[in-house]
């Protein structure tokens, strides 16, 4: 269809994204509908970190895919990147084999500053960090972070100078079938006629999926993050990630926020536990967290107890897939509602890649941006396996 009338549920990252992809792509009638307002969802309280130091491959060409995106906004439209690059820690033949496998896959990609970099090079990167335990890292110097309630609201400006409607305070109460397409009601009274509506909606992804008599495989995961004090550390700290995806493991992480400032927190892209209601959970960091990722800091940081000390946190959601991957294109059971979701902790940085190919299904047909994504298709069998 050349010019549909398309509904994208959810003001975050991932729908704006698909939004200002439609406009590009001719798209004249675009609206997004948003409960609460732009980046009010995990978005807003993402750490924002974007990078491509992965291992697999589509997981890689994602993010290469994302960045040139994120470079053009940086060019364009000056978003603010703090390029203080990304270092993936290496801890054992097999993970350093695939951080080379990865380098040698970024390079064909055109990351040409990607590359494995032995113990003494990341002990000059991180003075501070204990690395007796290491053979290396997985380094990006050109990687870096975002603020990802800036960069919602300016996808959003962007989208709406094209010719969308970007509409907040604007619920979703009902999704119905209506020949080809459907009608979409919001709480405050609105009803709109749509040829497809997009599910961008994040932790609420599986809500709104079941409005259209759908279903969307989908857990909240509730992750925490904290502020850390580090007035002693006065040079740039890189984004240090202490976790090789897939691994089922929990790894702590850190990065640069300013001069004696980190953020820091504990990662997994698997389902660990922390499952809870997105209407209905603790926005503040527990006491349990902060202890645990004090020690987890003591032990990577051994300067920490002397230079550091933990400040606020915070907790955001993380919509996860059942076997970890995003959910992206049409149901298997309504070709014409889109999904765009299920991506864990990696919305911001995959959000360009995501919402280029969803606009690509709608428009296209099929998706070219990036090779083999059908293999993330709603309804795949290690998601429908995993739920029921």
């Amino acid at each position: 269809m050349a010019n549909p009338k398309v509904v994208v549920v959810g003001g975050g990252a991932l729908g704006l994204a698909t939004a200002v992809h439609l406009t590009r792509k001719g798209v004249t009638d675009v609206t997004v509908l948003e409960a609460d307002h732009v980046a009010s969802g995990s978005s807003g309280l993402s750490v924002g970190i974007i990078e491509t130091q992965y291992m697999d491959r589509l997981d890689i060409a994602l993010r290469v895919h994302a960045m040139g995106f994120f470079n053009e906004l940086e060019r364009d439209h000056g978003l603010d990147i703090v390029r203080n690059g990304y270092l993936r820690l290496v801890h054992d033949e097999d993970s350093l084999m695939a951080a080379e496998q990865s380098v040698a896959t970024q390079h064909e990609l055109g990351v040409a500053d990607a590359a494995v970099i032995d113990r003494d090079e990341v002990q000059r990167l991180v003075p501070d960090m204990r690395c007796d335990d290491l053979l290396g890292g997985l380094w990006g110097p050109s990687d870096g972070f975002i603020d990802g309630h800036l960069y919602a609201n300016m996808l959003a400006e962007i989208a709406m100078d094209a010719g969308a409607r970007v509409a907040v305070r604007q619920r979703v109460s009902a999704i119905e079938p209506n020949g080809a397409g459907y009608t979409v009601r919001t709480e405050a009274g609105d009803e709109l006629a749509a040829d497809y509506v997009v599910n961008a909606a994040g932790a609420w992804g599986d809500r709104i999926a079941e409005m259209a008599g759908l279903e969307m495989p989908l857990v909240a995961q509730r992750h925490q993050a904290a502020m850390v004090k580090a007035e002693g550390i006065d040079y740039t700290v890189p984004s240090v990630m202490d976790y090789i995806p897939n691994s089922g493991q929990i790894g702590v992480y850190f990065r640069h926020e300013r001069p004696g400032q980190l953020i820091a927190g504990l990662h997994s892209e698997d389902i660990t536990g922390g499952v809870v209601d997105p209407d209905n959970y603790a926005r503040s960091a527990d006491p349990e967290f902060i202890e645990l990722l004090a020690e987890q800091l003591a032990e990577r940081l051994p300067s920490f107890a002397e230079k550091a000390g933990l400040g606020n946190g915070w907790a955001g959601l993380y919509p996860v897939s059942p076997d970890g991957k995003p959910q992206l294109g049409p149901n298997p059971d309504a070709e014409r509602f889109i999904t765009v979701g299920g991506a864990g902790g990696s919305g911001i940085q995959l959000s360009p890649a995501l919402g280029e190919i969803a606009a690509e299904w709608i428009v296209d047909g099929e998706p070219s941006a990036v090779e083999g994504v059908e293999v993330l298709l709603p309804g795949r069998e290690s998601l429908v396996g995993a739920h029921g």
